[in-house]
């Protein structure tokens, strides 16, 4: 799986590399991204960034989210949500993980 994986960011990465002339726009990447993981061929979670141009995983969005508070200290999940793209509801649930799992940290609300 991992060499599959590897596999398919090297062909991705040359992809980006090449000059072509022809170009998908940003509505025919959402709908490509979509029609992919309903045939499971990605097979984790995205969540839609507010511009809906990008996507994001948890995974990453916890990680950019502790970042911001290493960076910050205390910061508003209203900033939190401008700051990296991401619907507030996104931001409390992962809030949420993070006070759960670093006892040194507390949500104020």
């Amino acid at each position: 799986m991992d060499a599959e994986l590897l596999e398919l960011q090297r062909q991705f990465e040359f992809a980006q590399q090449a000059k072509s002339s022809i170009r998908l726009s940003d509505r025919n990447v959402v709908e490509l991204v979509q029609k992919l993981q309903e045939l499971r061929i990605i097979d984790f979670d995205l969540l839609h960034t507010v511009s809906g141009k990008e996507y994001i995983t948890p995974d990453q969005l916890k990680y950019e989210m502790i970042t911001e508070i290493n960076k910050s200290g205390r910061v508003s999940l209203l900033d939190l949500s401008d700051i990296i793209g991401v619907d507030l509801y996104h931001i409390e649930k992962q809030a949420q993980v993070i006070v759960n799992e670093d006892k040194e940290l507390m949500l104020i609300q």
